[in-house]
């Protein structure tokens, strides 16, 4: 590696999500959104946005129940070049009872797509269904090893969405043989 390789920080994206388990059982996923600008941005019509200023800083929390639905979604535009970028926080509202499953990701961009919604509030609802399926991954598996422990009889068959989904989980893979041999193919 080269020692006069100069590297210049022209831009910061930070993306954080939380989860919290509230009183009622139900999951609240905090997600953040945050680009700090490294080279001021020029704008013909405001003034630039300078070094070390935020472009864009948004907040989405959902609350999202046992089974997958969403109860409650609060969408806050704390930040952005443009004072309309704030004016779809509301549209979030849309996603109460829809349920994160398979056709989700769709049912979403038709109710927030293009000019309906915000990319960037868009891309959070994506991370934070992401972090809550992460969030709830113990209960969910002890709710079905409480029935069973042997996953082909496990009443909710959602549970069973990660195989075949990643690498490391494939069918007949060494991860899915060790974890969950029920599920893995016979070896030959």
């Amino acid at each position: 590696m080269s020692t006069d390789h100069q590297r210049e920080l022209v831009h910061t994206r930070q993306i954080s999500c939380r989860a919290f388990r509230l009183k009622n059982g139900f999951l609240e996923i905090e997600a953040t959104l945050s680009d700090e600008k490294g080279q001021e941005v020029p704008f013909r019509s405001r003034p630039s946005v300078q070094v070390g200023q935020f472009m864009h800083r948004m907040s989405l929390t959902l609350t999202i129940d046992d089974d997958y639905v969403i109860r409650d979604v609060r969408v806050q535009t704390h930040q952005a070049p443009w004072p309309a970028c704030g004016e779809t926080d509301a549209a979030y509202r849309g996603l109460v009872g829809l349920r994160l499953n398979a056709g989700f990701t769709r049912k979403m961009r038709d109710l927030l797509g293009g000019v309906q919604g915000c990319t960037h509030v868009t891309e959070l609802v994506s991370q934070a269904a992401n972090t809550y399926m992460q969030a709830s991954w113990p209960d969910r598996i002890a709710r079905q090893v409480a029935v069973t422990a042997d996953p082909r009889q496990w009443p909710d068959k959602s549970t069973l969405t990660f195989v075949n989904h990643c690498h490391a989980w494939r069918q007949d893979g060494e991860t899915l043989r060790r974890e969950y041999p029920e599920l893995a193919p016979p070896q030959e």
